[in-house]
């Protein structure tokens, strides 16, 4: 389980230090912890080239955290592939029909071998 401090009514940090973990539920509250409550993903897909990410802006309600979903830009696969707007990230060839792995190697598509 995810908890946050939570001071003056704002989310302040994310994630329990380890040293507080040995600590019960109510000790955490006490302390001002509470946990963090998904809220539902939604159901859009995201734009090419992205994914839905939880996090912040976090808010406080009814001693929980909530935070929001935002769609944040996928990590770049291979040094090799170039970020092109509305597609994502593009390999410096275009892939063949079929199987294929890239390899950054050779910058190459590769034929899966079953």
């Amino acid at each position: 389980m995810t908890m946050a401090k939570v001071e003056n009514g704002a989310v302040t940090q994310v994630g329990l230090p380890s040293e507080l973990r040995p600590l019960t539920l109510g000790a955490l509250a006490d302390k001002g912890w509470h946990k963090v409550v998904g809220t539902p993903k939604p159901t859009e897909q995201p734009a090419a080239g992205y994914q839905w990410e939880y996090g912040a802006e976090w808010s406080v309600d009814n001693n929980a955290a909530l935070g929001t979903w935002t769609q944040q830009q996928r990590p770049q696969p291979y040094p090799s592939w170039s970020w092109v707007d509305g597609e994502g990230w593009v390999a410096p060839k275009p892939k063949p029909d079929g199987d294929y792995y890239w390899d950054e190697a050779t910058q190459e598509w590769v034929e899966e071998q079953e």
